[in-house]
């Protein structure tokens, strides 16, 4: 796909701001994250039945609090529910990212772990937003009210942040403040991208 733009990070690492931005200058954006939390609450009963857990599911929807705690914490219902998701996810994505790519002008895919499952490399250009890791586990530990341990356990089941610099296609600084990264990606897209003036 021409238009495609694919934007990832390590948890914590500012891919929802960057969405937020050029959202706000008027570019078309899905988000893989949401994509995943309709069909975590479209399949509630499933998953439920398929982690053997009934408290999984609150007012009719996925408590997603209650399967974080599972999947950070075992590997094996990690993989379980990736191999639900992921190629649903990827389906849904996939249909969309060609309708919007029909409109000839950049399109941004917010995708957390677009280095971790090879579907989508050669979909699409990938944009890294790069923060590194003593920056991510302070944001994620404040953001979710996690402590160090928890943070880092999270945070260690991505590729590292440095590897997955290696291998994107552009990178964007997101190292202080909100308002610096907002500079940084105007300057991106007007420079790097070309794609405003």
């Amino acid at each position: 796909m021409q238009n495609a733009y694919f934007v990832t990070s390590s948890i914590a690492g500012g891919k929802s701001s960057f969405i937020k931005i050029v959202q706000n200058l008027g570019f078309d954006t899905l988000s893989a994250d949401v994509i995943a939390h309709e069909l975590l609450n479209e399949n509630a009963n499933f998953i439920a039945k398929l982690f053997d857990n009934d408290d999984l599911i609150a007012a009719g929807k996925i408590d997603r609090k209650k399967l974080g705690t599972i999947v950070f914490n075992d590997l094996k219902a990690k993989k379980k529910l990736e191999n639900f998701l992921h190629p649903k996810i990827k389906e849904k994505i996939l249909k969309k990212s060609q309708i919007l790519d029909k409109k000839n002008k950049a399109f941004f895919i917010e995708l957390p772990l677009f280095f971790e499952n090879n579907h989508y490399q050669n979909l699409g250009k990938s944009i890294l937003i790069y923060a590194p890791k003593e920056i991510l586990l302070q944001r994620l530990m404040q953001r979710d009210n996690l402590d160090e341990n928890e943070a880092l356990k999270r945070i260690n089941l991505q590729i590292s942040i440095e590897q997955k610099l290696n291998l994107a296609d552009f990178v964007v600084h997101n190292l202080s403040s909100y308002e610096k990264f907002e500079k940084n990606v105007l300057n991106f897209l007007k420079h790097t991208l070309r794609v405003i003036k």
